[in-house]
């Protein structure tokens, strides 16, 4: 007997396996290059779009924060003119505007009824000295007294600045003087101790 194995037939043979064949390597062509081209033209557009986008949107903030600026500057202008015509309608102003035009002011009220006209009270003549305690100054009587008092208020910041350098000056010549006292204190008893020393040799 024998190891080896006995041939298959040919019907058990295994099928045929086709090879592999050279397939040939096809040639690059050159439609690439116009969409690279459209890619970067697209980039470009892109990023000169992106480049006058920000210019505008910057240009509408400058114009925004001058706008609020100006806004701004309107609102100030228009509190100061509603402080003055506030000021305009106070009591105090109506007061200065008629002591300017020589009137007085009436501790004698009279009341005239209307329609009908009737006078209720009894009018009576003024001196002007009926409330001498009431007096309404003039713009330029307040301009006067603003001015006085600035004046004062710089005499004494003026005074108070002297009265410093006075004292300083004091305080300086004080502490001269005792440095000098103690110079002469350290050379009296130097000059006596030198005295002492020479007696004491002549006793000897």
């Amino acid at each position: 007997m024998t190891a080896l194995e006995a041939p298959r037939s040919n019907s058990e043979q295994r099928p045929r396996r086709w090879g592999l064949a050279q397939v040939p390597i096809p040639q690059r062509r050159m439609a690439g290059v116009p969409f690279v081209l459209s890619i970067g033209v697209f980039l470009v557009l892109g990023m000169v779009g992106l480049l006058l986008l920000n210019t505008s949107l910057q240009e509408q903030s400058f114009a925004v924060q001058a706008k609020q600026k100006a806004a701004n500057q309107l609102g100030y202008r228009v509190a100061a003119l509603e402080s003055q015509v506030v000021e305009a309608r106070s009591s105090t102003r109506l007061a200065i505007e008629a002591t300017k035009l020589g009137m007085v002011p009436n501790p004698y009220p009279v009341y005239l009824s209307m329609p009908s006209g009737r006078v209720i009270g009894d009018p009576t003549k003024l001196t002007g000295y009926e409330l001498p305690d009431v007096r309404y100054r003039t713009p330029e009587q307040l301009a006067a007294l603003s001015a006085q008092k600035a004046a004062a208020e710089k005499q004494r910041v003026a005074d108070l600045i002297a009265a410093k350098k006075a004292a300083a000056e004091k305080k300086k010549e004080e502490a001269a003087k005792k440095a000098a006292d103690e110079q002469a204190k350290k050379e009296a008893a130097a000059k006596k101790k030198a005295e002492d020393a020479t007696k004491k040799r002549t006793d000897r």
